[in-house]
C-alpha cells in the first residue's frame, strides 16, 4: 500500500553559488556566513541546525531563526523526533558529550546517556527511542556499536549488530539500514581504502542482513524514505560525496545530486507538508532543498 508520508531531504554540502537557505534575519549585515551552519535536520515545518556551537531552530520557509540551546558547552547532530516536537543532541555540559533531549518550543535539555564516552545520535525510532552508536566500550573492541535508548532516559540497548554506525531504522520498524564504519567528520577525499563504508541493511524480526552498495570508495549516512535508501557516495564521475539512492524492491541506484565543486555532508531527511517529497541540502554556504517523489511503504 502506498504510504502518503512526504519527506524532505536535506543535506549540508560544500559550496554552490548562488544557493537559497533560510534566512538569519532581516538584516543582510547581520547574517552569518552560511559556511558555519552545520548539521541540519528537518521536520514538517522547521531546520534544526548548529551555529557557533548552539542549536538554532528557523522555518522551513525561511525567516529569522531562533535560539534552541545556547548554553556554555557545544551541541552537535541535533535529530527531530517524527512529529518535530523534540529533538535530541549531543551536548557537551558535563566533561562529556551524552545525549539530550528538548521540546522545539525551548526549555531545559533532559539527559539522557552517562557513558564514558561521546554518543552520536543517528534516528528516532517507531517506537520513540533514540537510535545512536560510541565507541564508548571498554572491551576491547574499537569499531562503533549501536544503541537505542528511551525518550526520557534509562538503560541504553544494544542493538543485534556486532558494530556498525549511522544507523537509521525504516518507518515499519523492520530493516536498520546501517554502516559498519564512522570516519564521516575526516577530511579524506576520494578515499578508497580499508575504512571504506558501505551501507548494510539489517532486519530487526529475521536477523537477515546484506550489503547494498559496493562502490570502491564512500558509501555513507543511510536515509530511510518508504521503500527507498538515500545514502552519500562519490561513486559518481564528479568524485564528490552527493546524494544517491537505492531501491530495496528492486536493486536500482540513481545518483540524485551532482555537485562538482564540494561534497554534500550530512544530509538529513523529514516529513514535508506537499503532495511531492521534499529534499533540502546545504551547499555553496548554505542549505538547499530537493523534490523527493511520495515514499513507498516498506
Amino acid at each position: 500500500m502506498a504510504s502518503h508520508r512526504i519527506a524532505a531531504l536535506l543535506v549540508a554540502a560544500g559550496l554552490a553559488a548562488p544557493a537559497a537557505g533560510p534566512a538569519w534575519g532581516q538584516d543582510d549585515a547581520d547574517s552569518p556566513h552560511a559556511g558555519m551552519l552545520r548539521y541540519p535536520d528537518v521536520s514538517a515545518s522547521e531546520i534544526v541546525f548548529v551555529y557557533a556551537n548552539d542549536l538554532w531552530i528557523v522555518s522551513r520557509d525561511g525567516g529569522q531563526a531562533r535560539p534552541l540551546a545556547s548554553p556554555a558547552g557545544q551541541e552537535m547532530f541535533p535529530k527531530f523526533n517524527r512529529d518535530g516536537s523534540m529533538v535530541v543532541f549531543q551536548g557537551n555540559y558535563d566533561g562529556d558529550r551524552d545525549l539530550y533531549t528538548m521540546p522545539t518550543t525551548g526549555g531545559l535539555p533532559t539527559r539522557l546517556t552517562h557513558r564514558p564516552g561521546p554518543e552520536m545520535p543517528t534516528d528516532w525510532t517507531t517506537g520513540d527511542e533514540i537510535a545512536f552508536f560510541t565507541f564508548a566500550d571498554r572491551d576491547g573492541i574499537t569499531s562503533p556499536r549501536m544503541y537505542t535508548v528511551g525518550s526520557e532516559g534509562g538503560l541504553p540497548g544494544k542493538m543485534p549488530i556486532e558494530y556498525g554506525a549511522n544507523g537509521v531504522v525504516s518507518e515499519d520498524g523492520t530493516w536498520l539500514a546501517y554502516t559498519p564504519f564512522w570516519r564521516d567528520s575526516r577530511t579524506w577525499k576520494r578515499y578508497k581504502g580499508g575504512m571504506a563504508a558501505d551501507v548494510w541493511l539489517f532486519n530487526l524480526e529475521t536477523n537477515e542482513s546484506r550489503q547494498i552498495t559496493d562502490w570502491d570508495g564512500t558509501d555513507t549516512l543511510p536515509m530511510w524514505h518508504g521503500d527507498t535508501v538515500y545514502y552519500l557516495s562519490d561513486a559518481g564521475d564528479e568524485h564528490r560525496l552527493n546524494v544517491w539512492s537505492y531501491e530495496t524492491t528492486s536493486g536500482e541506484r540513481r545518483q540524485v545530486t551532482g555537485f562538482e565543486s564540494f561534497d554534500v555532508k550530512f544530509p538529513s531527511i523529514g516529513p514535508g507538508p506537499m503532495a511531492r517529497a521534499r529534499s533540502c541540502s546545504s551547499s555553496a554556504m548554505s542549505f538547499n532543498c530537493l523534490i523527493l517523489a511520495p515514499a513507498r511503504a516498506v
